[in-house]
């Protein structure tokens, strides 16, 4: 699961050279691929470190990526904010963040990469349920339709049983149904900051809250990694996790947003648990069930009916 912020251009757009357009669809395939074998860097990094320790390790490693390019781009720190407005940081990155990192990745090693993909892929239908609960969005039949279908989807995965080469369990998608509801509060909680900050000085300061806030959790695990036994492909999955889930599949994503519209740049979601599920199969030997491909259409789906009607309802409100 992403901790980047998404952001949406309102207005027309301006016309930029096909060729330009192209590689942004390159870029924007290659974060793709970031994310979905992220998921896999998670599963492989897992075999050294526990999940606290892990989610520590890859907010603090993030952070300090995130920290050292704002300080080379000599950015400021955001300043004379009111303690609302701390508060307000302080929610995102606990949601964004610290929460989002400890669920996804407590449910992930309890889950497989297949149900991982799928159950991510959920996140803009579950940022729809809570708009609507919040009547921050109005719900209409097809919103409603895409829900039911989508989370119909889910409760197939959910209840799928374990099969040899396959270490799906339904606590573990749960634990990441859970990652998914704390991340799309955070999607709509960072929508009243995102115009005040840049993207790069919004996650630096996002990650070192977040960091901080993780402290209480993840200090005394990290404490506990026997460093000399960890095998090399622990932390080369903590090293992808950090480097190219965490960075670079994020720099490429808000490059992607000043180019192409947002509904474009949101279709590539629906790849990522196809190319996750074919990573998972041919790294990690995990076994394709038809009742995960079921459920799988069903998820992806109802996703695209849900997001379908918002998208029509952006472009009707841009017109205005």
């Amino acid at each position: 699961m992403s901790s980047s912020v998404t952001t949406q251009v309102a207005g027309p757009q301006l016309q930029r050279p096909a060729r330009r357009h192209g590689l942004m669809h390159l870029l924007m395939l290659c974060a793709t691929f970031c994310w979905a074998a992220n998921i896999v860097a998670g599963k492989e990094a897992l075999r050294g470190f526990g999940p606290t320790a892990l989610a520590m390790l890859r907010v603090v490693g993030a952070a300090l990526v995130f920290g050292l390019l704002f300080l080379m781009r000599r950015k400021r720190l955001p300043v004379g904010l009111s303690a609302r407005e701390w508060r307000l940081m302080a929610l995102v990155a606990a949601c964004g963040v610290a929460f989002n990192q400890l669920l996804f990745i407590s449910g992930l090693a309890r889950s497989s990469v297949a149900h991982a993909g799928l159950i991510t892929s959920l996140i803009p239908v579950m940022v729809l349920v809570l708009s609507c609960l919040m009547r921050l969005e109005a719900l209409t039949v097809l919103k409603f339709v895409g829900m039911l279908v989508s989370f119909t989807g889910v409760a197939i995965l959910t209840t799928s049983k374990m099969g040899q080469g396959n270490d799906a369990h339904w606590q573990g998608d749960l634990i990441l149904l859970g990652g998914g509801v704390v991340f799309a509060y955070y999607t709509i909680l960072v929508k009243e900051v995102a115009d005040r900050y840049d993207p790069l000085t919004l996650n630096a300061v996002t990650f070192g809250l977040g960091t901080a806030l993780m402290i209480p959790f993840g200090a005394r695990p990290v404490l506990q990694v026997q460093w000399a036994a960890l095998p090399a492909v622990a932390w080369g999955g903590l090293a992808f996790m950090v480097v190219f889930g965490s960075v670079v599949a994020y720099l490429i994503y808000a490059l992607a947003l000043t180019e192409l519209a947002a509904s474009r740049v949101a279709a590539f979601s629906y790849l990522q648990p196809v190319i996750a599920t074919g990573l998972g199969i041919w790294l990690l030997a995990e076994k394709l069930t038809w009742r995960v491909v079921f459920s799988g259409v069903l998820i992806l789906l109802g996703v695209y009916l849900a997001e379908r009607e918002r998208g029509e309802e952006q472009v009707v409100g841009n017109r205005e």
